[in-house]
């Protein structure tokens, strides 16, 4: 066989530099001067690079958000029970108050769990598995609460539910606009 042939090359070592045996390998060390090790700011530090404004807690807090989601739910419920007979619950209202409640219970899931996990833990590993699962769970909620309302509510309005579901979540927005 040739040598020059891809299979000669293939199982030949001639040539091939070999890489340098790492002396030390504590990673702390390595990364110490390098771009990739970064060292926690401290609060001082924050502050004076983001501003103190942006340090301080936000006003709004989550059991005002699930109360404003409560609130968006009853008044779209209200606005859709105009459309029907009056001031009756039709189909439409109740589908309206449905998509809503779709929207409200798994975020009263959401941070019950939360509060539950935050009191027990506090290392960070957990903490972040605590949301994680929390919101796995909201989802879970989520799509059950939909097929729920889907088998088992024949006069189900499509329009009224879906909206006042996509109003109640963009609650989240306007509690981010007025945080400060």
């Amino acid at each position: 066989m040739p040598k020059d042939s891809v299979k000669s090359q293939g199982f030949s070592n001639e040539g091939v530099q070999l890489p340098s045996v790492v002396k030390n390998n504590n990673r702390n060390d390595e990364l110490a001067g390098s771009e990739e090790y970064a060292k926690p700011l401290t609060r001082a530090e924050m502050e004076a690079l983001l501003g103190r404004a942006l340090l301080r807690p936000s006003r709004v807090t989550v059991k005002g958000l699930l109360i404003l989601q409560g609130l968006v739910t009853i008044i779209s419920g209200l606005a859709w029970s105009a459309t029907g007979n009056q001031f009756g619950l039709g189909s439409s209202a109740i589908s309206a108050i449905f998509g809503g409640l779709i929207a409200v219970v798994p975020g009263i899931l959401f941070a019950a769990r939360a509060k539950v996990l935050s009191t027990r833990a506090n290392a960070l590993g957990l903490t972040v598995f605590a949301l994680v699962t929390g919101e796995l769970l909201k989802i879970i909620a989520t799509i059950a609460m939909f097929i729920l309302v889907i088998m088992f509510y024949p006069d189900l309005d499509w329009l009224p539910l879906l909206l006042t579901y996509v109003l109640a979540l963009k609650c989240y927005w306007l509690a981010f606009i007025l945080r400060k």
